[in-house]
């Protein structure tokens, strides 16, 4: 991942020629290897592409490229379009799999062939929309763009269902809206001292032999990891840390509503852990995977302690 220049750096070429090998070392500079790359990268293109030619399914990263300026449903849809092209799997792509952008999913609905837009029958009773005839007539770069049918990520939908629409429904719940403000509120107080003084960090990891966890917004497990590390230190241990920290005390209605929150969402985040996996993380995995947490959530639905407002 560094730049093609490294290779003329005097460090680099002193390392390089440390290396023993039968045929001996060769220093190349910038021009030399960057022409070696390509020579290469067109080597293992065409040969992808010959292999391709006669498989009926394909596993292959293909690429992994920058999309410059916005990035827009259709700037989208083209580079997709012509990265099939390339490699000729126009017709053979069974489906994409992409996040839940705006940008994504309205790439998808805008360049779907005929047969898979939608029945004939529903366009009488489809909203009528104007169109900008400029933009009509600018087709040139767009024409023959096919994109294959479209699956949101399962994982992103969870992620999705864990953060934004469980937020939503406790904010809306009045039962529930003014302690999960009020609990979470003293979490992320504790959060905050904890990850900016280092003192309040060795005073929790002396106190109870943990140090807290601090949540981060690309990973929803972050704050479910966090707030049960927060529940599994007893009440005096945290009213203890609170109280040397000069922070508003976790009470225990707050504890409880934590605790049941951590058992409601546990096998959420357990479901993301098996479908967000690097490893043993096969399209066959998602259905089981949805069944079994549908079935853990309605058995803790059934035992759960309502909290009294």
């Amino acid at each position: 991942m560094q730049p093609v220049s490294t290779v003329e750096s005097p460090a680099f070429r002193q390392f390089v020629s440390m290396i023993t090998c039968s045929g001996g070392t060769q220093q190349m500079g910038r021009k030399t290897f960057s022409n070696y790359l390509d020579k290469e990268y067109s080597k293992v293109e065409s040969e992808l592409k010959t292999t391709f030619e006669g498989l009926d399914y394909i596993k292959a990263a293909l690429a992994c490229k920058r999309i410059k300026g916005r990035h827009t449903y259709d700037v989208i849809a083209a580079e997709i379009d012509h990265i099939h092209s390339l490699y000729g799997l126009s017709t053979k792509v069974t489906a994409t799999v992409t996040d839940n952008g705006s940008n994504f999913v309205k790439a998808f609905q805008m360049y779907q062939p005929e047969s898979l837009s939608g029945d004939d029958d529903d366009e009488e009773d489809e909203e009528v929309t104007f169109t900008n005839v400029a933009d009509v007539l600018d087709t040139s770069t767009e024409e023959g763009i096919v994109l294959p049918p479209h699956l949101r990520c399962a994982s992103h939908t969870l992620n999705f269902i864990s953060c934004s629409d469980v937020d939503k429904w406790l904010l809306s719940n009045p039962g529930t809206k003014g302690i999960y403000r009020s609990a979470t509120a003293k979490c992320t107080a504790l959060w905050s001292k904890a990850s900016r003084s280092t003192l309040a960090s060795e005073l929790v990891g002396d106190l109870v032999g943990k140090k807290l966890l601090v949540p981060f917004s690309t990973r929803w497990n972050s704050f479910y990891d966090a707030v049960a590390r927060i529940v599994e230190i007893p009440m005096t241990d945290l009213s203890t840390i609170s109280n040397r920290l000069e922070l508003k005390c976790i009470g225990e209605r707050e504890f409880q509503f934590l605790r049941e929150y951590c058992a409601i969402m546990k096998p959420l985040t357990v479901a993301l852990d098996v479908l967000q996996g690097e490893e043993n993380c096969y399209y066959g995995t998602l259905l089981p995977t949805i069944e079994v947490l549908m079935s853990k959530l309605l058995e803790i639905k059934e035992g759960l302690q309502a909290i009294k407002t």
